[in-house]
């Protein structure tokens, strides 16, 4: 068994730094397709459409997305320097959790998802939820949390991650 389509989900925090790290080595290791996704949560709004909700203006969401288009030409270099040389790199807007846990990986035919760890207390599950938590109940292929560096050492995520809520 070999993994031949792998995504990460990538957002900015240590925790999908490790993710990168991890996966650069899997893809290596399988001359797989590497996918670097970053998904900016772009929630529902009340509007006057016609079931009372809608899309906010998607222009909101230009800088971010430009931002993210940017730090993921970084990564998609790195991963090249090290022999990668099929990567895609995308930047999506919409809910978090479903785009990575499901509608992306179901579109591309993705077998393993690589996702860092959630930083959030319990407190804050609760309010936002776990995107890593609900990406290994509803993916379609496998899924690996990392929650070590790659010398496979606990990554400190209470130090590299969200403020305690």
């Amino acid at each position: 068994m070999s993994y031949q389509k792998i995504l990460v989900g990538i957002d900015g925090s240590k925790q999908s730094d490790m993710a990168f790290a991890k996966a650069l080595e899997v893809a290596k290791q399988n001359d797989a397709k590497l996918y670097l996704l970053s998904v900016i949560n772009g929630e529902r709004v009340p509007s006057g459409g016609p079931n009372g909700y809608g899309f906010v203006d998607r222009s909101i969401y230009k800088p971010a997305i430009e931002t993210m288009k940017q730090k993921l030409a970084e990564y998609e270099k790195k991963a090249q320097a090290t022999g990668i040389t099929d990567v895609v790199t995308e930047v999506e807007v919409g809910n978090a959790k479903l785009v990575l846990a499901e509608d992306y990986p179901k579109q591309n035919g993705i077998d393993l998802i690589l996702i860092g760890a959630t930083g959030l207390n319990v407190v804050g599950r609760l309010i936002v939820g776990s995107t890593a938590a609900y990406t290994i109940r509803e993916a379609p292929c496998d899924v690996t949390v990392v929650k070590t560096d790659l010398d496979n050492h606990k990554i400190d995520v209470k130090k590299n991650s969200y403020p305690e809520i």
